[in-house]
């Protein structure tokens, strides 16, 4: 049987490609030559954006190799490029609780969850100036000219609360990105005059935020500035970067949890979690309270510290310790809290661990099946690696060696006193004195409080 290698082409109709199939040559006839090749593209007017490297190998493999290859790209032209002006591209703020986010176990929206705000935060980049773009012409694979279209777009200007670097707008505050028809801009506070509730949603905003009536029971308020609140509030779940200034106190029902960047200002903490990187100054009284500082904490002259724990970084100043009852009261200096929650978090993981790995191996001499080996394997391998982060993170436990517990009035029996990783319990009523730690004996040392340590 004698045959003629032969190629087959196919242009596009945009005539922007063209590909080929190769069928090589069969008994003793002509195999396929870049000249035959050069000759069927001159045929189709074909001149413009041939893969001359690419088409050569292909040649040689389908004369050697004797397959054919289908769809081979033979030629490519140049798509024209249309002409854009140049236009700011803003990058729209997503909803953080989306309704399919705040969806309770019976498959019911929780409204307490849903934030209602499309919001940015300070530094965020909200739009990029996208330069005009200038047209190309096109050609084909023919060697015809494309000519270039135009696109329209939309052209808005950064307004107010916006910065620009680099061809990129950034937010100067946190806020509500809005829009006019020739702006951009950003509103940066937030000043909520009613109660945060199921006509509000709960509020997470990147600006500062006011709050002038209360916050309803299990609506949380996220802040990445700071918060002012006028009247008492109700602790479920606060967040800000930066201060935390209440006129009146903080009541929480034991799971709230307030967490502050910045320095917190309350009359009283009662019943909830407090957790600060700064200062916190409590006039009254902490009563029930869990309250941690990576700083000091202070309390107004007649300030008292009752039941719950208290664990300040720098120090602890207030006017008395416990109470007459004894209801049990630490008070802990000298360490990073968040440190010590992360080991806390390692001990629960262990255990856990523990649990798991005594089950397994609570096997009456039963050996273990080769799938309950692999799994205890890999819980001792999680023990490990627990007990070693464990260990590391305790060596970053201690934040101040120097820090000390100052009280002005009375300390009641039984409060317990921890400086660093040293602890002692008071045994009987004192009166004007400070704690301070021997770093030599490793003890807490007791001294009167005009004493210099």
């Amino acid at each position: 049987m004698r045959r003629d290698a032969v190629i087959e082409l196919t242009i596009t109709p945009d005539s922007l490609h063209v590909y080929g199939n190769f069928i090589p040559h069969a008994g003793d006839g002509r195999p396929l030559s870049v000249d035959y090749m050069h000759s069927v593209l001159e045929i189709h007017d074909i001149v413009y954006g041939i893969q001359h490297d690419e088409l050569g190998e292909i040649i040689f493999e389908v004369n050697t190799g004797h397959r054919i290859r289908n769809n081979v790209l033979v030629a490519k032209g140049k798509p024209p490029v249309e002409y854009r002006a140049a236009f700011y591209n803003l990058i729209q703020p997503k909803e953080k609780s989306e309704p399919a986010a705040a969806v309770a176990g019976s498959g019911r929206v929780d409204f307490k969850r849903m934030s209602r705000l499309p919001v940015v935060r300070r530094g965020q980049a909200i739009a990029r100036r996208v330069d005009a773009r200038p047209g190309e012409t096109g050609i084909n694979v023919k060697g015809e000219e494309i000519p270039f279209a135009s696109v329209p777009v939309e052209s808005l200007s950064p307004g107010k609360n916006t910065i620009s670097r680099d061809g990129v707008v950034y937010a100067k505050k946190g806020g509500q990105l809005r829009t006019t028809d020739s702006q951009f801009y950003v509103e940066d506070r937030l000043e909520i005059k009613t109660d945060v509730g199921f006509a509000t949603g709960s509020i997470e905003f990147p600006g500062d935020v006011v709050l002038k009536g209360e916050i309803r029971d299990g609506f949380h308020v996220w802040s990445g500035g700071s918060i002012a609140a006028a009247a008492t509030v109700d602790v479920s779940q606060i967040y800000c970067r930066k201060d935390f200034i209440c006129s009146g106190g903080l009541v929480g029902h034991g799971s709230g949890v307030l967490r502050c960047g910045g320095r917190v200002q309350a009359k009283f903490v009662e019943n909830c979690q407090l957790e600060s990187k700064s200062a916190v100054h409590v006039k009254q009284y902490c009563y029930h309270a869990r309250v941690s500082t990576l700083d000091y904490l202070t309390t107004g002259k007649s300030g008292r510290v009752v039941a719950g724990v208290v664990t300040a970084g720098r120090g602890i100043h207030c006017s008395s310790l416990g109470n007459k009852a004894e209801i049990p009261t630490v008070v802990r200096v000298g360490l990073d809290f968040i440190v010590d929650r992360k080991i806390q978090q390692c001990k629960d993981k262990l255990e856990t661990l523990s649990t798991r790995i005594s089950a397994l191996t609570r096997n009456d001499g039963v050996p273990l099946t080769e799938s309950q080996q692999e799994t205890l394997d890999l819980l001792k391998a999680s023990q490990d690696e627990l007990t070693t982060e464990m260990s590391e993170l305790t060596e970053h436990l201690d934040l101040d060696e120097e820090a000390e517990i100052i009280v002005t009035g009375e300390i009641f029996r039984g409060v317990q006193v921890q400086i660093c990783q040293a602890t002692m319990t008071v045994e009987k009523n004192l009166n004007k004195v400070r704690f301070v730690l021997d770093k030599t004996t490793g003890r807490v040392l007791i001294r009167n409080i005009k004493d210099k340590k």
